[in-house]
């Protein structure tokens, strides 16, 4: 087909086209630099030369629909809030990526779906629209705070979120409530809701009814494997993203799931906080905390640049919770002007240990905390959380308690 005929083609469009003998559809995103990009029925765009492909068939050019941003769906009691992310998202017709959307009909008929012969009562808000690396503390307090006005109207929660940071919201959630009346329940998607291979529809029915259960903390609710079958609902302080693309993404660390969600029924395991009659929420977070990677070649002066100013700094150190030997001074000299340095580990499983070589034990005397086998995330938002809420003189004690499920045993280093 020629480049002029192409050209009339508006973007957006859908088409019907044959290529190599064989019938294909998808939406028409535009020509450039020679090259025909058209987003195919699964979901992936493609790129094909413009005399290569036959358009047989277009209709008109998509157009995003402005939808109010609180739906109600009559019948149980359940707030989803949407705060941006892939699973709120829809492709951009003009470049075939994906952006933030304000378009929730999707989502208001996945979530109205029979439960038990009862239909539930969701309400559907749009709190925010950003994608996940855009998140601030300042916009934890702000999402914490619409949480516990929704818990004292006698709603669960369903939070939106984008994947790549939603171990660090819903963990600084976890921290915030001291006790929940109703479960709070984040949940996000790998592949937007218009693609036909979308995980968005099975993790909001997933997170709805795992929100419906006695776990009184909050979880991340995912796809438990690359199959279209079952949903966990997992510790949000024992989570972790670990694969950028997978449906299965979130994994549960070293520990079970809160519960499973298979073929519409709810299995709750007993390794859970039970609900309270009140929600009590703290939501004071001191962000003057940094975490740093340890690597090789990592010099003394630019280690000291990035933590001095810091009340606290998380270390993902290596092994068992080693850096190098000409980093001890910085440590020391910043620990006696105040700054707390705090011990992870790198690796994805085990904990950090500051007595089996010199260089834990160099650490520990220079002043370095070690926190187990607390992920560097969830330590980073602790620290945070513990910094804005106790007395200064607590913070190794509280850091190195469980107060959440942060830890699987209590710490006595």
């Amino acid at each position: 087909m020629c480049m002029s005929d192409l050209g009339s083609i508006r973007f957006g469009a859908a088409v019907k086209f044959r290529y190599r003998n064989t019938e294909m559809s998808g939406t028409f995103i535009g020509v450039e630099n020679g090259i025909v990009t058209i987003k195919l029925s699964n979901g992936y765009n493609a790129g094909f030369l413009p005399d290569s492909i036959e358009i047989i068939e277009q209709s008109a050019a998509k157009a995003e629909r402005k939808k109010e941003r609180t739906r109600k769906v009559e019948g149980a009691r359940v707030s989803i809030l949407s705060t941006g992310g892939t699973i709120a998202s829809r492709v951009d017709y003009s470049t075939g990526a994906v952006k933030p959307s304000e378009d929730i009909d999707w989502l208001l008929e996945s979530a109205a779906f029979n439960k038990n012969g009862s239909r539930l009562t969701a309400e559907f808000r749009i709190i925010e629209n950003i994608l996940s690396e855009n998140m601030k503390p300042s916009n934890w307090v702000a999402i914490s705070r619409t949480i516990k006005s929704d818990l004292d109207a006698g709603r669960s929660v369903v939070v939106l979120h984008g994947t790549d940071t939603m171990t660090y919201t819903a963990s600084a959630m976890a921290f915030m409530f001291r006790s929940l009346s109703h479960p709070v329940v984040f949940t996000g998607s790998q592949r937007s809701s218009d693609r036909p291979s979308s995980d968005s529809f099975l993790n909001v029915e997933g997170a709805i009814s795992a929100s419906s259960s006695s776990i009184g903390e909050v979880a991340i609710a995912m796809h438990s494997s690359s199959s279209d079958d079952c949903i966990s609902a997992m510790r949000a302080v024992r989570t972790r993203k670990m694969h950028s693309t997978r449906r299965d993404a979130f994994k549960s660390i070293e520990e079970g799931p809160l519960a499973t969600y298979c073929n519409g029924r709810l299995e709750v395991n007993g390794n859970h906080r039970q609900l309270s009659e009140e929600s009590d929420l703290d939501d004071r977070m001191d962000t003057s905390v940094m975490m740093t990677y340890f690597y090789p070649g990592l010099s003394a002066s630019d280690f000291e640049s990035m933590s001095s100013g810091k009340k606290a700094v998380v270390i993902m150190g290596t092994g068992l919770g080693h850096i190098a030997d000409d980093l001890l001074k910085t440590i020391r000299t910043l620990s006696r002007d105040g700054t707390e340095f705090l011990m992870t580990t790198q690796c994805i499983y085990g904990r950090v240990n500051p007595f089996i070589y010199s260089t834990g034990r160099n650490l520990k005397d220079a002043g370095v905390t070690y926190l187990g086998d607390m992920l560097s995330e969830v330590a980073y938002v602790k620290a945070m959380h513990v910094l804005g809420s106790y007395p200064r003189e607590q913070f190794r004690e509280i850091m190195t308690a469980n107060m959440r499920g942060e830890i699987r045993e209590r710490l006595r280093l």
